[in-house]
């Protein structure tokens, strides 16, 4: 049981320590953002980025989920696995090429008209960093793909300041920053991986295995595209509905809105990450429900405390962050932060799925989350406006969680803690009045009762990591040798 949580702990830090620093500097260029590009261009790169989301899965029959989970498989030929996930990034691609053409010859998109270049490198080095970024986690080489979002980051920081401060280039500076920020790490992780290795094949492949193990690959890829396009739905689609009733500024609060609950979904995303790994690794171990009960329960209380508190500062963010024409994005900021809570209780469960194969119960949560989304938005939208949007947000992650819950509970028991879902309520009740309420003193004193209902378990994690933090952060000294081909 140690050896689990030093694994998983030691990966959290690694993490940490890359992410953090990153996305702290990404949140600093916020105001940089707000202050150079207008609410219309940013809600077209928006625009754009959500798009490029919805499209890269579905062009590439969501290879790379399948890459991640296959290659950590002791019996399968790495090799192949690599190959079989090149050939869908490159055919993407091609499709996405095609698509712009199309689009560049008709009025679809008018908004973007001289910018299909800059879109399909964006496409292009964004699909294949992702590619590489699950490459790596197969592989277990957690600090590769820290030092690349630590690169990627720096590159998109110096590319902004040099496109939008020095040169003035506006919109299509700001694409170019992007593309790096996808490049650079790209390029690293090439090299880092020696991925050229993985393409040194023996004349006498046996074809029938290759074949075998593709058809395997998209029986869990292809469902894997209606859960990212459920999960897109339910992060992105707003943006059009908002877009269509309420114009492209109104999509410039809506996408500013979003950086602040960014904070959260960073410590997030750093624990899945970590998370997935440890997940695969012991799915078939019966004797792991304490380390997944515990894990669970710390999950939510890390992300539950950072939410309340994040929404009790909320406005005063804003004020730092936010120019003038974008701060009242601050009122959108406490419903989308709930998303981004429930965001992360659905996210423990799915690398518990991807570790069983099931597929198909990640994509009809995410079918009946993107349902409920669209329902909403299009309802809560036309009615509320923008706040409409956060709302439903917030909603269909919870249809997510709960449908996740169900799936995972036939393998796993995870105990029913009323901590945890009276912490959520408190939250929730929370956004609630920092939107439609001036009473402040009534959200400090929801923060302080967070805190108290999981009093017992910050102070059992904090003894964890500061009284056996250099035990734990130490781990294993020796890096995780090299699968075949890694070079």
């Amino acid at each position: 049981m140690k050896q689990k949580y030093q694994y998983l702990v030691k990966n959290i830090g690694i993490l940490t320590l890359s992410n953090f620093s990153s996305k702290i500097l990404v949140f600093l260029l916020v105001p940089l953002y707000t202050s150079v590009l207008s609410t219309t261009e940013y809600g077209i790169f928006d625009l754009v980025s959500s798009t490029v989301q919805l499209l890269m899965p579905i062009f590439t029959a969501n290879i790379m989920g399948a890459v991640m989970r296959f290659i950590m498989d002791s019996s399968i030929e790495k090799d192949y696995v690599v190959e079989i996930g090149v050939k869908y990034i490159m055919s993407g691609c091609l499709f996405m090429g095609i698509t712009l053409y199309l689009v560049s010859k008709s009025d679809i998109l008018k908004d973007v008209t001289g910018l299909e270049y800059l879109i399909f490198f964006y496409y292009v080095f964004y699909s294949i960093n992702q590619f590489l970024i699950q490459l790596s986690k197969g592989l277990e080489c957690v600090s590769d793909m820290a030092v690349a979002g630590f690169i990627g980051t720096a590159s998109m920081l110096v590319a902004n300041v040099f496109f939008l401060l020095v040169f003035y280039m506006g919109l299509k500076g700001f694409f170019i920053a992007n593309i790096l920020a996808q490049a650079v790490p790209a390029f690293y992780l090439i090299f880092k991986q020696r991925i050229w290795n993985y393409f040194v094949l023996s004349t006498h492949k046996k074809q029938k295995n290759y074949n075998i193990l593709k058809r395997e690959m998209l029986s869990y890829s292809v469902p894997l595209i209606l859960t990212d396009i459920g999960w897109w739905v339910n992060n992105s689609f707003d943006r059009y509905i908002v877009i269509g009733f309420c114009g492209t500024m109104a999509n410039g609060l809506l996408a500013v809105a979003y950086k602040i609950p960014a904070i959260l979904n960073v410590f997030q995303g750093i624990f899945i990450q970590a998370w997935q790994i440890s997940a695969v690794k012991e799915i078939d171990n019966e004797e792991n429900n304490n380390f997944y009960n515990q894990s669970y329960v710390y999950m939510n209380m890390v992300i539950c405390i950072m939410c309340a508190g994040l929404i009790l500062l909320s406005k005063q963010i804003a004020y730092v962050l936010y120019a003038k024409d974008f701060f009242n994005a601050w009122k959108y900021v406490p419903f989308l932060l709930v998303s981004s809570l429930f965001n992360a209780v659905a996210g423990y469960f799915g690398p518990l799925l991807a570790a069983k194969k099931d597929s198909v119960s990640m994509a009809e949560s995410a079918f009946y989350g993107a349902l409920a989304n669209i329902i909403l938005d299009i309802i809560l939208v036309k009615y509320i406006g923008i706040q409409g949007a956060a709302i439903a947000t917030a909603v269909s992650s919870y249809i997510i969680y709960f449908i996740r819950k169900r799936a995972a509970d036939t393998f796993i028991a995870i105990r029913k803690d009323w901590h945890i879902v009276f912490s959520w309520v408190l939250v929730c009740i929370q956004a609630f009045a920092s939107v439609y309420s001036a009473s402040v003193i009534m959200q400090i004193f929801l923060f302080i009762v967070i805190i108290i209902l999981y009093a017992a378990q910050l102070k059992s994690l904090l003894y964890k990591l500061f009284r056996k933090g250099g035990e734990i952060m130490a781990g294993e000294k020796k890096d995780i040798p090299r699968k075949k081909g890694g070079g």
